[in-house]
């Protein structure tokens, strides 16, 4: 397997991987600081990659993945960067099933990867290998490279103005510490029902306390997040707004305007049309590039790979573009 020039995509963060060779030190690669942390259930990171080589419609392709000490796969996710953009991301406790049942650790150290993919998506390069030692498991003879707790990065600040206990899941698991009036916190997260906060206390887990008890902007706070890539509202960076053909008010082949997450086995077809000729299947977990949308926004014009046509939006999720701002196309 030949390694490409790497992509030198621009990481702050902490990442697993199997058995490719380093591409050079951490400068020649751009990679900075790394916050990164793990429990049996769940993992912590914090992360900003920047696109460096174009691996197909200007997009850099790569892969975060996390393993455990006797090498099991804890979690998967492939992403792809615009070239010259930089988007950060941080995930707090998110679980490693979120790309599936794959259960818990079996050994430290707890292993975080990044690993450079061709056009193809198959492995080159190795850009970030960081190890780190679950507290619920015993600790790994060899060092690990990450000593210190995960901390997340400070994002929005809630004021307690009631007393309440917290609990470890929204209106769940209640636990013998209280918060009484006058305290504040950095929250991060809202339940989906918009009735619970996720708060840092500077423990390993993030704790969930009533809004009724806070006074807090809500309307910054997300869900927790599913994927990694661009999970950080406080670091994430918009794309670059893509250049429009005069003639048609359409973009240009090769100026995407996002990208999205294929939530199911989803079939590409070659047009807006639930009976329009099959191109192929798209897996479940791929991301495409997002171009336009159909006029009634049942379909999206992706690229997947080296191929272009028509998906439902059913079964897609939009990460870093919304459907109203796509182009509509027919």
């Amino acid at each position: 397997m030949r390694i490409k020039q790497v992509l030198s995509l621009a990481v702050i963060a902490a990442i697993l991987l199997v058995t490719l060779p380093p591409q050079g030190s951490a400068q020649a690669l751009g990679v900075s600081a790394v916050r990164f942390g793990a429990t049996c259930s769940d993992f912590s990171l914090m992360v900003a990659i920047t696109g460096t080589n174009d691996d197909g419609g200007g997009f850099d392709r790569f892969r975060y993945q996390i393993l455990d000490g006797n090498g099991k796969k804890l979690y998967q996710e492939d992403a792809v960067r615009q070239v010259g953009v930089t988007i950060g991301s941080q995930v707090i406790n998110m679980s490693y099933d979120n790309d599936g049942v794959d259960g818990p650790p079996t050994a430290n150290p707890i292993r975080l990867q990044i690993i450079d993919l061709d056009a193809n998506g198959n492995p080159t390069a190795l850009l970030k290998d960081e190890t780190f030692n679950a507290s619920c498991l015993p600790p790994a003879a060899a060092p690990v490279t990450i000593t210190e707790n995960f901390r997340p990065a400070p994002f929005l600040k809630a004021f307690f103005v009631g007393e309440t206990q917290l609990f470890r899941a929204p209106g769940r698991d209640p636990m013998d510490l209280r918060i009484v009036p006058g305290k504040e916190h950095f929250a991060f997260y809202r339940s989906p029902d918009s009735q619970w906060i996720a708060i840092d206390v500077s423990g390993e887990q993030l704790m969930w306390v009533p809004v009724s008890v806070v006074s807090v902007d809500i309307g910054r706070l997300g869900v927790s997040p599913r994927r990694i890539d661009g999970s950080d509202p406080a670091t994430a960076a918009a794309l670059p707004q893509p250049t429009i053909a005069p003639s048609t008010g359409f973009p240009l082949l090769g100026q995407p305007f996002g990208t999205a997450l294929v939530t199911t086995r989803l079939r590409l077809r070659s047009e807006p049309l639930l009976r329009a000729p099959l191109i192929t299947t798209i897996p479940r977990n791929e991301t495409v590039i997002v171009y336009a949308r159909n006029t009634a926004g049942t379909f999206i014009r992706v690229q997947y790979r080296d191929l272009v046509g028509w998906v439902s939006t059913c079964c897609v999720s939009l990460i870093d573009t919304r459907l109203d701002l796509l182009p509509r196309l027919e």
